[in-house]
């Protein structure tokens, strides 16, 4: 058996989808107004004085803090079917549909939400493993459940949910730092391999 894993945004795509998510759900402009105002923020993510996961906390409670769930997953599906194939690299199709034949087994793992990716995946019988937004009474509170799938929990959450040694093939994609850990858990491993 055969097994691919992809991290989503900038190997996949184009664009980090998290920020043109905002974009489509807020308007350009209160995309702008609210980067500008937590620029601040990026600058302590930057130098390393804020982790990872706080930062996006920061920024996705900003934007969406109190958002029905209901709205969030249809604004997912609207944003996955309309807007994430545009922001697909080129290669990316052909590939997958290459697996999809070869009845191999494919799940994206990534730091950004399962409700703008599936939707856009699931035709290609992808599955997903992302970080997951907690809601109370149906609201989005701005708060990661569980921890970010960033880093080290992405080789923690693939380890959880896929028994690996049942798989002859691994096969890796990934495009930052923090694809490391899941990097190393592949057989085969694809580093920045799609650049069109």
């Amino acid at each position: 058996m055969h097994l691919v894993l992809f991290d989503f945004d900038g190997t996949l795509t184009r664009k980090d989808t998290f920020i043109e998510f905002i974009r489509f759900c807020k308007g350009s402009f209160t995309l702008f107004v609210g980067m500008t105002i937590l620029s601040p923020i990026l600058i302590l993510y930057k130098v390393g004085l804020i982790p990872n996961w706080r930062a996006k906390e920061i920024f996705f409670g900003f934007f969406f803090k109190g958002f029905s769930t209901q709205e969030f997953q249809k604004k997912g599906r609207e944003f996955a079917l309309s807007m994430v194939p545009s922001l697909i690299r080129a290669s990316v199709p052909k590939c997958i549909s290459d697996y999809k034949a070869e009845g191999r087994r494919m799940v994206i793992v990534t730091a950004s939400a399962e409700e703008w990716i599936r939707d856009w995946a699931s035709p290609f019988g992808i599955e997903i493993i992302s970080t997951k937004w907690e809601s109370v009474k149906d609201h989005l509170t701005g708060r990661i459940s569980g921890k970010n799938c960033y880093g080290l929990e992405k080789a923690i959450r693939i380890q959880n949910e896929i028994d690996l040694s049942k798989y002859k093939t691994i096969i890796v994609y990934g495009d930052t730092s923090g694809d490391k850990e899941m990097l190393e858990l592949g057989t085969t491993k694809f580093y920045k391999f799609f650049t069109d």
